[in-house]
């Protein structure tokens, strides 16, 4: 796998509510028949799905990654579910249960074999007390993990990162940001390489962007498996932007 390869989660319909369902699902078709390898999935929470449903043509499939909004439950109720033109790809319960994550954690690993073993199942792990306990109950079960880095401090998402990588539990990151989705992919590199968390929280903070790129286009094979070994998915809302950057940044370096 090449390290931008279905990297990234379209999460437009979470975030963007200025745009309705069809418009989402049009710019989502057309980036598909233009830039399907970078694409993964479109995100849509559970309670959407139908909606979705009805606007996808009849002849056409999309990967979806489902957010569920009842943990456990959800779970069981998504493996009930059959609509058309919804390839159900992945799944991403939340552990809300603060007062015990852990328990939280291993009743979605309890539930996840209704999904089948082709469904992903990412969970998201809040930072809050008991969380590296819930990481090890994730990874026993063979599922991913999913951290968001919308709001966090740089320390705390490279704290996470490294909890992750360590643990060797698959992950996605999810980030409101255009322009950081670079930082955070290399976040993840020098943190696999072998850096320190403040290490990697200060890059996060302040190596500049093009810097950033200059060192991504170094990274030989190797170490681009290593790092989409751990760095399964990142969700984004702009996808579109970011895709564009990308291309670009391609086009200048050839």
């Amino acid at each position: 796998m090449e390290l931008f390869d279905s990297l990234l989660d379209d999460e437009t319909l979470l975030r963007r509510q200025d745009l309705s369902v069809a418009a989402t699902v049009a710019d989502h078709l057309a980036l598909r028949k233009t830039s399907g390898s970078l694409l993964a999935t479109l995100v849509a929470p559970d309670r959407q799905l139908a909606e979705l449903a009805r606007h996808i043509p009849a002849d056409l499939s999309v990967p979806v990654s489902v957010i569920i909004s009842a943990g456990a439950g959800g779970l069981l109720g998504l493996a009930r579910r059959d609509l058309p033109g919804i390839e159900i790809v992945s799944a991403e319960p939340t552990l809300r249960d603060f007062d015990d994550l852990a328990g939280n954690a291993a009743r979605i690993v309890s539930a996840a074999p209704e999904l089948g073993s082709d469904i992903a199942i990412f969970v998201e792990l809040p930072y809050a007390p008991g969380w590296e306990a819930a990481v090890e109950l994730v990874e026993g079960a063979g599922l991913c993990g999913k951290i968001a880095a919308d709001e966090a401090e740089p320390r705390r998402t490279a704290e996470q990162l490294s909890v992750l990588i360590e643990a060797d539990l698959p992950f996605k990151i999810s980030s409101r940001s255009q322009s950081g989705w670079s930082v955070l992919l290399t976040a993840v590199a020098v943190l696999v390489d072998g850096a320190s968390i403040e290490d990697a929280a200060d890059l996060m903070q302040h190596r500049p962007s093009d810097q950033i790129g200059a060192l991504a286009a170094a990274w030989e094979p190797t170490m681009q498996t290593r790092i989409r070994r751990r760095l399964r998915r990142i969700g984004l809302d702009q996808v579109r932007d970011v895709i564009n950057d990308y291309v670009a940044g391609q086009s200048r370096d050839s």
